[in-house]
């Protein structure tokens, strides 16, 4: 059974992640953990270890009350909803929990702003997307929920896409019945040979299983071609793959500023290979 990790520090963005992965997720068989993370100033005297009890029984209390919620919000649900309280910051706990779990997924808001400006700009949901072994999915603060039927595959035609990595994607697809898109913006070093793209492009569909063609974005701006991109197909989720130079950090590289962001209400999943 596939296991939903859902760090939440009771913020709106937090919440709001959580709505949307209950929804998501509804005619999946999952299992749902709330993580909530605390931390106090490190020392080995006995009031700070006292302190550390008060607010470990606070992030319990917090965490009962807010199942509660959940379940007078969304009385339907089917699937267990379980809460960790975990000592540390928000990034070891999700490593640790999703260490320990098997087929794990994880759902964090961005706070205040797009899902791209989120990971470049730093915050631990930055930290979460690049340092964790799970899939992410990046769930902007103003969006809500709609079903997802166009998902957007952003490729860069490196070699050897990793069949485990691409099995979210896949699973996506066949239980949303989702249509796939899928498209590679171009860089200065020049087109990607001919031959690279069409072995790069047959092992896709044969690990996705389905025909696939795509459609290559060469602008001045290849953020703003993205944007243009999402909204002309109207795309509902847009898919990255994590490398250790990944697709968006490349534009980056080519000198883009970070205040060029992606201004989407568009949700991100980030796979890893």
């Amino acid at each position: 059974m596939k296991t939903v990790l859902l760090p939440t520090d009771f913020s709106a963005n937090s919440k709001n992640a959580v709505n949307w992965a209950l929804q998501f997720y509804q005619n999946e068989q999952v299992k749902f953990i709330l993580i909530h993370s605390y931390f106090s100033p490190q020392s080995g005297s006995s009031a700070v270890v006292s302190i550390n009890e008060i607010l470990r029984k606070q992030a319990v209390e917090d965490l009962t009350n807010y199942k509660k919620e959940l379940a007078t919000a969304f009385p339907d649900n089917k699937n267990e909803i379980l809460f960790k309280e975990v000592y540390g910051d928000v990034l070891y706990a999700i490593k640790s929990i999703s260490e320990e779990t098997e087929n794990a997924e994880v759902v964090v808001g961005a706070k205040g702003m797009s899902a791209m400006e989120e990971i470049f700009i730093g915050s631990n949901t930055s930290a979460i997307v690049k340092e964790a072994d799970a899939p992410v999915f990046v769930i902007p603060e103003n969006v809500v929920y709609k079903a997802v039927e166009k998902v957007a595959l952003a490729i860069d035609f490196q070699d050897n896409m990793n069949s485990d990595s691409l099995a979210p994607l896949k699973n996506l697809l066949v239980n949303k019945n989702a249509a796939l898109r899928v498209f590679y913006v171009e860089d200065e070093d020049g087109e990607i040979e001919e031959a690279q793209q069409k072995r790069v492009t047959n092992d896709l569909e044969s690990k996705l299983n389905q025909k696939i063609d795509v459609l290559k974005i060469n602008e001045e701006d290849p953020l703003s071609a993205v944007q243009k991109f999402i909204h002309s197909h109207k795309i509902d989720c847009l898919v990255t793959i994590n490398r250790k130079k990944s697709f968006f950090e490349s534009l980056f590289h080519r000198s883009f500023s970070k205040q060029i962001a992606l201004h989407t209400d568009t949700p991100l999943l980030v796979l890893h290979d």
